[in-house]
C-alpha cells in the first residue's frame, strides 16, 4: 500500500473529507482507502495524503466524490511523506 497526494477544490478539504467518509462507509471501501492524513501546514490546505491499496480503483471512486480535483499518479516516497507531515 502506498501514499498518494490528492488535491481538492480550494477551501473544500473538510467538505471533501466528509464526502469521502460517506463514500467509504456506503460502498465498504475501507480496504481501498486504508488511511489518510490532512497536512497541518497552511501551504497544503487543499491537499490530503491517502494510503491506497489499488490506485486504479481509487481513481474511479475519487472521481465520483464532490470537490475532488486530482490524484498524483506516482506514490509518495518516505521522504516526501515526512515533509508533508512535518517529520
Amino acid at each position: 500500500m502506498n501514499w498518494y497526494l490528492v488535491s481538492v477544490r480550494p477551501n473544500k478539504r473538510d467538505l471533501f473529507l466528509k464526502h469521502l467518509d460517506f463514500a467509504i462507509d456506503k460502498n465498504q471501501l475501507k480496504e481501498l482507502f486504508v488511511d489518510r492524513i490532512s497536512p497541518s501546514d497552511p501551504m497544503y490546505k487543499d491537499m490530503i495524503l491517502i494510503q491506497i491499496s489499488n490506485l486504479k480503483l481509487a481513481q474511479t471512486q475519487l472521481r465520483g466524490i464532490e470537490h475532488f480535483q486530482r490524484i498524483e499518479p506516482r506514490p509518495l516516497t518516505e521522504k516526501q511523506l515526512g515533509q508533508f507531515v512535518g517529520k
